[in-house]
């Protein structure tokens, strides 16, 4: 009874976490992990009795791997919020920010945050160049890059300091199409990559894969209930940069 209580609680915690970021974001592969997740729990929470010995063993042997990826998951965590900012001092770098989703003609929360990051680091740092990427999404009504330019222009940054970069459909194309505008306009080689702290290791990774050497990171601030989510999202993203190398 015990563990039934026990796993039925975790369920629905999963379940009220998916359903959550569901509303305040969309469904996304992270929280549709939770989901998924919690159905589980609360199903083998209600069918464990019945399971003979072994039914149980199987279940048992699950319930560790899935404790092992919990651990994971929590390590990424810890890992994304201890991460700071490795920022270039070359006035004359190049700032990439990369792109998240947009709702309508307005940067997502995710997005919003990235697009201060940047704004903060260009402002103390006059002679860098911005490049916003990011293409237009299944669901959205504009590129994400000229939204991202827009709010930039709209909080006081210079129009001729923005590249804009508009075919890009993952973090990988982000980088690749941003590092060719970034030759042809002559740019320094001196990258900082602006995006979401949990999201920079995949993001180097994919920068050097592509040639990039000098590669500084600055951090926006991700709202805390929303790590778990794209965390769990990370893990794949990781795996698809390691073994594919896109």
């Amino acid at each position: 009874m015990k563990r039934k209580i026990i796993m039925v609680i975790l369920g629905i915690i999963c379940l009220a976490y998916a359903c959550l970021t569901m509303v305040t974001v969309s469904l996304q592969f992270g929280n549709a992990f939770f989901l998924t997740l919690g159905l589980l729990l609360i199903g083998e929470g209600l069918i464990h009795e019945k399971l003979g010995n072994s039914g149980k063993r199987w279940m048992n042997g699950i319930w560790m791997i899935s404790g092992a990826l919990v651990l994971i998951l929590i390590s990424f965590m810890v890992n994304a919020a201890n991460t700071h900012n490795s920022v270039s001092q070359d006035q004359g770098s190049t700032v990439i920010v990369l792109g998240a989703k947009i709702n309508e003609d307005q940067p997502s929360l995710i997005l919003k945050r990235r697009l201060q990051a940047a704004l903060d680091y260009a402002n103390e740092n006059p002679e860098c160049t911005v490049i916003v990427t990011g293409g237009q999404g299944s669901g959205e009504d504009y590129a994400e890059s000229t939204i991202m330019k827009n709010w930039l222009v709209e909080n006081g940054l210079e129009t001729n300091r923005i590249l804009e970069e508009n075919q890009a459909r993952n973090t990988g194309e982000n980088l690749k199409y941003s590092l060719k505008l970034l030759r042809q306009n002559n740019l320094s080689e001196n990258v900082v990559i602006v995006t979401d702290s949990f999201h920079q290791l995949r993001a180097s990774i994919l920068a050097k894969q592509l040639g990039i050497e000098q590669i500084s990171a600055v951090n926006s601030k991700t709202p805390v209930s929303l790590i778990p989510m794209y965390t769990v999202r990370e893990w794949f993203g990781l795996v698809k940069a390691l073994v594919l190398q896109r």
